[in-house]
């Protein structure tokens, strides 16, 4: 009966993706029941699913709009609009209005407490397990900015996190039937500029690795489209020739299965030539709710693993790429005991354990990497193995194995790992020399 009630209380719960930009927003949401995520429509009934990010305050009053009907009152010219509201968060702007000084930060913060309070008409905020945001930023850039915005919303049973875009393309493909993962795949992504970004799988891995090339397309930028039809369709043909010219360096000997157009730059019907090239043996989608369900699945996998998530994992820029570990010694026997494995985010990676030093005045780091490898060694699963030494100079005489230490780990980037070892004595009889050595490692 325990068992049946629990189930009933997971099934109940919802896993949010949330996709936050400066122009537009977006959620999807999926649950153990609902597992295809679907996403929240910015109108009842539309498929119209941004929501530009943009708040309005009518004059002399109050009263704050947002999204959709926020463009309209700023267009009729009711209000006073606020837009750029996610970059000027991240660089702490201000803005004046009416007299009255706003930080950007607080008009963001009211702009998500909205889109929530549309999210409620479909699910009560209470049944949000998982909520996920998702942006093209680096997780470094936007920490913050997420950590503030959620602490003012009412979110009491929900867990945070942030992914960046390029994971969110990953776990969309992951939760995809399994021929997209067979070969590689393409985002062109054109907002504003065109960017490319290639996710591919290497098999000879396990789990099996995936992770993202980005190219950013040199003068492939969004136009302001002439009036004179003439001049609008020279621009056009200008437009699908400098595209093409860049999707035919990144599909260049490339295996490419799937092909997503995502981005307000493929409204007009300009790529006639670009769409005639990719469609050529690939399947060809075009759409703009890929990160926010990405999100969404993203969120689910940490709240409900799917054997996919077991046996794929991502490696993106802001992920640690190396398995770090030590050699020691465990009922007479070496074994390998893992500390830090690749794969989680370089800002999670913080470990702390104690050991027992058998002898010496000092220990190895074992570093395992999981990229940059010849593939006839990654075949035979023969990966380079690097051992650092941590000294530790001045360290007091004591009889092997009467030396217990503090090993702590963390990282601030992707490449740097920060190793503290701290001499934590033996019992009375020999207390700690109060000593702590710090070694940072270059990955």
């Amino acid at each position: 009966m325990l068992l049946e009630k629990n189930l009933e209380k997971k099934n109940n719960k919802y896993m949010v993706g949330f996709d936050l930009g400066d122009r537009d927003a977006q959620i999807s949401f999926c649950s153990v029941q609902q597992k295809e995520a679907e996403t929240l429509p910015a109108v009842a009934g539309t498929r119209q699913y941004n929501i530009p990010v943009m708040l309005c305050k009518r004059k002399g009053t109050k009263q704050w709009i947002y999204g959709r009907e926020a463009l309209r009152m700023a267009q009729d010219g009711e209000g006073i609009f606020v837009d750029d509201l996610f970059s000027g968060a991240i660089e702490g702007k201000r803005v004046v209005i009416e007299g009255e000084e706003y930080e950007i930060l607080t008009l963001l913060t009211l702009f998500v407490k909205k889109c929530f309070g549309l999210f409620s008409t479909i699910v009560s905020l209470d049944r949000i397990e998982m909520l996920m945001f998702t942006a093209r930023e680096p997780e470094s850039r936007v920490a913050a900015v997420i950590e503030q915005v959620v602490g003012a919303l009412d979110l009491r049973n929900a867990k945070v996190f942030f992914q960046n875009h390029e994971e969110s393309y990953y776990y969309y493909l992951l939760h995809q039937t399994p021929e997209f993962r067979q070969s590689g795949s393409v985002i062109l992504d054109f907002e504003e500029m065109l960017r490319a970004y290639r996710l591919e799988w290497n098999r000879r891995t396990t789990p099996v690795v995936s992770f993202v090339t980005e190219k950013e397309c040199a003068g492939c930028v969004q136009p302001y489209w002439a009036d004179e039809e003439t001049e609008k369709k020279r621009q056009m043909e200008e437009l699908d020739e400098k595209v093409l010219e860049n999707v035919i360096d990144v599909f260049q000997n490339k295996a490419v299965g799937s092909v997503f157009l995502i981005g307000s730059g493929f409204q007009e019907n300009w790529a006639d030539r670009t769409l005639q090239y990719i469609c050529r043996g690939r399947r060809v989608f075009k759409g703009n709710n890929l990160y926010s369900k990405g999100a969404a699945y993203g969120a689910m996998e940490k709240f409900c693993p799917t054997k996919e998530g077991k046996e794929y994992t991502f490696l993106g820029k802001e992920k640690l790429k190396t398995n770090i570990g030590l050699q020691v010694l465990r009922e007479g026997k070496e074994v390998y005991l893992p500390l830090l494995d690749a794969g989680i985010n370089w800002y999670e990676a913080v470990c702390e354990k104690e050991f027992y030093l058998e002898s010496g005045n000092g220990y190895q780091v074992m570093l395992t990497p999981l990229t940059n490898v010849f593939p006839e060694k990654e075949a035979a699963g023969k990966y380079p193995v690097r051992y650092e030494k941590v000294e530790l100079s001045g360290l007091p005489p004591r009889p092997d194995t009467a030396v217990r230490l503090r090993i702590s780990m963390r990282m601030d980037q992707a490449e740097n790992l920060y190793v503290k070892t701290e001499d934590l004595g033996f019992g009375e009889v020999y207390p700690s020399s109060g000593i702590a050595w710090e070694r940072k490692i270059v990955l």
